[in-house]
């Protein structure tokens, strides 16, 4: 079986699951604010565990998530304290660790129409992107709906010189397409990237998505899908929605067999996101390292 490269799991619900409070609105950024050190031992068992790559938690820290609190001054703090704190980790460890800066959707996850233009988007991307630029080995643009916010994230990535991954999320899509109706071949045309994957979306869904994915391009791929209960289409945790609960019915040996199919269709990268925790990523190292 092929060797694939193994991504972290899931950040922000790892907190919550550590004691973090379940606020959908600062979500993981919570941590970077009052708990620093929980966000060390989430990297360190990630990494403890065999993962190949460590994401920053940076997914919340910038500026017009914190701006509704009153903390948009402090995203620049907080994001570059995440990209130090997943270097540090990354480069304590007795093997190579890279570290992939988390460039995330900055209008809500699951949005297919962000309320701003390429041109707006793109430079608050170069911000993000310089902030992490001294700690990444890589930028990973997640959970993309839209293809436009897609392509303003990976052109803005590009500037760093370094490696650029997009992920697309389906969550809550109606078919095999990005949110916003790009198709698959429509999306790694005019997205400049080294790798795509999807992510933040059932595994089932990933499933049936990923081989549409892997006849679009020749560039490497992968996935890792969430355990969200009961996603709602058109969730807005920045406008106070709950968050879902996650499922039951994912541990680590289930996960690890949806991960074996992603692999047998073409994956290249697996890992996990929401509700995927160091159990699931350890399973994933011994099925795919041995």
């Amino acid at each position: 079986m092929t060797r694939p490269t193994i991504l972290d799991g899931g950040m922000g619900q790892e907190l919550i699951r550590r004691g973090a409070p379940r606020s959908p609105e600062l979500w993981s950024a919570w941590a970077m604010l009052e708990d620093p050190d929980l966000v060390v031992a989430v990297h360190t068992d990630y990494v403890e565990v065999g993962c190949d790559i460590l994401t920053t938690n940076t997914y919340s820290t910038f500026a017009d998530r914190l701006e509704q609190f009153g903390l948009a001054d402090r995203s620049d703090e907080l994001t570059r304290l995440a990209g130090r704190l997943a270097r540090e980790v990354a480069d304590a460890a007795d093997r190579p660790v890279l570290v992939a800066a988390s460039l995330p959707p900055m209008r809500g996850s699951y949005n297919p129409s962000p309320d701003a233009t390429y041109e707006e988007l793109f430079d608050e991307y170069v911000v993000t992107v310089e902030q992490l630029a001294g700690s990444a080995d890589l930028y990973l643009c997640e959970t993309m709906g839209a293809c436009f916010e897609a392509r303003a994230a990976a052109d803005a990535a590009r500037g760093a010189g370094l490696p650029v991954w997009v992920a697309f999320t389906l969550q809550g899509a109606t078919g095999h397409h990005l949110l916003d109706g790009t198709s698959f071949a429509e999306a790694v045309d005019s997205v400049d990237a080294d790798a795509f994957l999807l992510n933040c979306c059932p595994p089932e869904q990933t499933s049936e998505a990923l081989p549409l994915l892997r006849a679009a391009t020749d560039l490497p791929i992968g996935a890792y899908a969430n355990a969200f209960h009961g996603m709602p289409v058109g969730w807005k945790g920045r406008d106070g929605h709950a968050l879902p609960e996650g499922r039951t019915d994912m541990g680590a040996e289930r996960y690890a067999e949806a991960a074996r199919r992603w692999v047998d269709m073409g994956a290249d990268i697996v890992g996990g996101c929401c509700e995927i925790g160091p159990g699931h990523i350890a399973r994933l190292v011994t099925e795919f390292r041995g």
